[in-house]
């Protein structure tokens, strides 16, 4: 009986002890998820992030100009969710920026210049001033994520042209840079292009084409050298700029992209052979691009776009002439 007696004692003082181990590591998980609570939105949100990056390419080789436009707000909708749940993950930043851009250049703006063409300036104006703020809040998502690496840039900008220009320099020496780098510049140089009517977005021109000179030095590959287009359009874009130098800066951007990354063709055309005056250049350029076919399928929709543009410029031949 004593021996029993004991067994059972210590049968329940295992069991006891089992039981106030299984409530212990209860204890210790619940205090995680008290403690981390307001960061599971942020861990589901990263989870995520990886697919969103594999997804990409699946929007920029897509075929279809119209069902392409109707999906962009409602991307652009949940990667705002995603990064309001996780303010620092790189990838909602990133692919956030390049939204912001491609539908604002792709499709407000493209509507801005069709309801200019039929005379509705209000509307035109409404679909530029949308296209600013998203091309604003690119910039700012941009600043965002370089800063996320390293500080210091609106002291630099205080600064003026040559701090600017010094600090990238120093802060930024990695050839993966170039990807956050351009698409900053790019943002910045996009709001810039539709608000030349205001002289204080002008005036930081300067400091969008340093970014992505910089983004250049480290990679002028990168995205079939769309920062060398880049840079070409807004050099042509300069007052008292030098065409035939400028002619160089083009001839690079194309023969950097092989001549298939056909946004360079077109605004090639609209800027440089306009402000040069030369028709047969802007016509050969634009019906280039027109018969190119699919010479890029990793940037499909891109040249769907510019394709879109061709035609309608063409038809304007005899207006800037």
């Amino acid at each position: 009986m004593l021996q029993s007696s004991s067994s059972s004692i210590v049968l329940r003082g295992c069991a006891g002890l089992h039981r106030w181990a299984v409530l212990r590591q209860w204890a210790v998980l619940c205090g995680m998820m008290c403690l981390g609570g307001c960061n599971l939105s942020k861990f589901t949100a990263n989870a995520t992030s990886k697919l969103f990056e594999q997804a990409a390419p699946a929007f920029e080789q897509h075929w279809d100009y119209e069902t392409a436009g109707a999906a962009a707000p409602a991307n652009i909708l949940q990667l705002e969710g995603l990064l309001r749940a996780s303010p620092e993950n790189k990838t909602f930043l990133l692919q956030l920026m390049r939204a912001y851009v491609g539908y604002g250049y792709g499709w407000v703006e493209d509507a801005a210049e069709l309801a200019e063409l039929e005379g509705e300036l209000e509307k035109a104006d409404r679909q530029r001033a949308r296209a600013r703020r998203m091309y604003w809040r690119a910039r700012t998502l941009g600043q965002h994520l370089l800063s996320l690496d390293e500080d210091g840039f609106d002291q630099a900008l205080a600064g003026g042209l040559s701090d600017f220009e010094q600090w990238l320099k120093e802060k930024f020496e990695d050839p993966e840079d170039a990807v956050a780098l351009l698409w900053t510049g790019y943002a910045w140089g996009s709001y810039i292009n539709v608000s030349r009517d205001d002289m204080a977005a002008v005036a930081d021109l300067s400091f969008a084409k340093a970014v992505v000179r910089r983004s250049v030095e480290l990679d002028s590959s990168y995205y079939f050298g769309a920062g060398l287009i880049f840079l070409a359009t807004a050099s042509t874009l300069e007052l008292g700029a030098n065409l035939d130098e400028v002619k160089k800066m083009w001839d690079r951007a194309l023969s950097k992209s092989k001549r298939r990354s056909l946004l360079a063709q077109v605004n090639m055309a609209k800027e440089y052979a306009v402000r040069r005056q030369d028709r047969a250049l802007y016509v050969a350029l634009l019906k280039e691009v027109i018969a190119a076919g699919d010479p890029l399928p990793e940037q499909r929709l891109s040249n769907r776009i510019a394709r879109r543009r061709a035609i309608r410029y063409l038809g304007q031949v005899d207006e800037l002439f």
